[in-house]
């Protein structure tokens, strides 16, 4: 699935840089010719989000002595993200950016699983969630180089950098999806709180107005998310991870 959506997101961005450099110009113009002069500048984004856990299991794991489940799949799940960015320049190639992000699941199938005794029983962990992402990044930017036979139009970028995941709802309360009839509420089956590391790649399109940047992040998550639920106790630890494809304005 993740690979599926890695293709999606590269087909996506080449389409959108091909028309992005369609609009009309005149040859040898250069927009926004001073742009490298400005010590910091500030811009908002919106995107997708794909994101599901990895689940490490004990070596007890499905044990009937001390686990409660037998098998346990993540899911993939698309999510809105929007944000605002601010981005300080250390040095001609060198950038430092906040970008603060909103990210808007809605309610979310997180995994399913089957318990012990019920083989035939396929319930899905369902949680409403709304993430605040908050990465810091150092961005390496190239020289801007002409292409498609336009001057100056374009550059692209690397970065890496840490964040900072704070969950608003999706801890507070999970229901269970059960062909077995009704099930209790799980409060706190993952903490609230992740950190962990960001790396990406884009491109940067100068248009008379506003610069266009198609990005693709890969986030990934270092703190244990298990709250030591009764339900997950077979799993020694669960972690996050995302992708993001984003466009920024600035």
């Amino acid at each position: 699935m993740q690979h599926l959506l890695r293709k999606q997101i590269i087909t996506g961005a080449l389409l959108l840089c091909f028309s992005i450099v369609s609009v009309a110009q005149r040859r040898g113009e250069v927009y926004q010719p001073f742009y490298d002069e400005d010590l910091f500048y500030l811009g908002f984004n919106v995107g997708l989000n794909n994101n599901y856990y990895n689940f490490n299991r004990n070596i007890e794991f499905a044990s009937p002595a001390t686990g409660v489940v037998n098998t346990i799949n993540p899911k993939n799940n698309l999510s809105l993200t929007m944000g605002l960015a601010g981005t300080l320049r250390l040095s001609t190639h060198t950038l430092l950016r906040l970008n603060p992000t909103v990210v808007i699941a809605g309610s979310k199938n997180l995994f399913t699983f089957t318990r012990m005794g019920y083989p035939n029983d396929n319930p899905t962990m369902n949680a409403a969630t709304a993430l605040i992402n908050i990465p810091l990044a150092v961005k390496i930017v190239s020289d801007r180089y002409n292409a498609f036979h336009y001057t100056d139009i374009m550059r692209h970028y690397v970065f890496v950098g840490g964040k900072i995941d704070y969950d608003l709802v999706g801890p507070n309360g999970s229901i269970v999806n059960s062909s077995a009839g009704a099930e209790p509420i799980y409060k706190k089956i993952f903490n609230s709180l992740d950190y962990g590391y960001e790396m990406g790649l884009g491109l940067s399109f100068y248009l008379p107005y506003a610069t266009i940047s198609p990005e693709v992040k890969f986030s990934y998550g270092l703190r244990n998310l298990n709250n030591a639920a009764p339900l997950l106790s077979g799993i020694r630890d669960i972690t996050s991870n995302f992708v993001y494809f984003t466009i920024h304005v600035e």
